[in-house]
């Protein structure tokens, strides 16, 4: 780990990334909610007094925003960062409905006995101050490069640690899971995801800490861009051979739930969000490759 760097969860799916600067400090992403109270005790306990000025958000999800009212309530002058989409997509009803939802659906899955409905208030999902491709975010002696990565999300944003030569790539550039392998959880475009990868990999990053995984370190920063793009065309050609022999939606997402829910992406995933994505990005893949789904 890099010194000043320190990965924090208060659970599966409650994955948040610390970085203390020598002016602010800012997590990466907050996790669910069900988790939340748990991954705020931890943030305290590494930024040792310090507030929490930032909360930089790779994407609008529930288990990567769920987090942030927990924030709040600690500290409250905390500006939570997003790119305009993000923030449209924070202030729709609908949005915030499905976002409590499903954080409910986990809170009961990993909770069990000790499950209490959640009671943190909609309105503290925001994004407060809005970025675009390109924008620095400085902590002092340390600068975030913003990347706008679309694939997985049309809010989905990546970022870059100067100094240390270090990406926090977000989810359209692949989760990976350990033993070389990688999932890719495409759901708003196939192009948009390998674009977003091939932009990640310009940079040449020394360093690379996974969604839902941490810092990656058995295999090098150009083999992880290599798996994810496999990864990507693998889901691409798996779910075009399944509408070819005519399969149905539903059939579809149950092949894709036999194929790629399992292992540590059903531990960090509730099956009730991964059904919902697979069905995404049937639609999106079948629609990108002229396929009618």
């Amino acid at each position: 780990m890099i010194k000043g760097i320190t990965r924090v969860a208060g659970g599966p799916g409650g994955d948040a990334l610390v970085l203390i600067g020598s002016e602010k400090t800012a997590v990466i992403d907050c996790g669910m909610a069900y988790c939340a109270p748990l991954m705020v005790e931890k943030v305290k306990k590494v930024l040792e007094g310090r507030p929490l000025d930032y909360m930089l958000s790779s994407h609008t999800h529930y288990d990567h925003i769920g987090g942030l009212a927990y924030l709040r309530q600690e500290w409250p002058n905390l500006i939570c960062v997003g790119n305009t989409h993000g923030q449209a997509v924070l202030k729709r009803e609908g949005a915030l409905k499905a976002i409590r939802n499903l954080s409910e659906s986990a809170a009961k899955k990993y909770l069990n006995e000790s499950y209490q409905p959640l009671t943190y208030r909609d309105e503290d999902l925001r994004i407060d101050q809005v970025v675009k491709d390109g924008d620095i975010i400085s902590l002092g002696d340390r600068h975030l490069f913003v990347l706008e990565t679309p694939g997985h999300t049309n809010c989905s944003l990546s970022y870059y640690l100067e100094e240390e030569r270090f990406m926090i790539p977000c989810e359209s550039v692949g989760c990976y899971v350990g033993n070389r392998h990688m999932v890719v959880p495409i759901l708003t475009g196939f192009q948009d995801t390998i674009t977003s990868i091939e932009r990640c990999r310009d940079f040449n990053p020394q360093l690379i800490s996974s969604p839902h995984y941490g810092m990656v370190r058995n295999i090098t920063p150009q083999q992880y861009f290599e798996l994810a793009l496999n990864a990507a065309m693998d889901m691409r050609d798996f779910i075009l051979e399944l509408y070819r022999q005519g399969m149905t939606q539903e059939e579809m997402v149950q092949a894709c739930q036999e194929r790629y829910w399992k292992g540590e992406t059903a531990k960090e995933q509730p099956l009730m969000a991964f059904l919902i994505n697979a069905k995404a990005a049937i639609t999106v893949i079948c629609r990108e490759f002229g396929e009618n789904q």
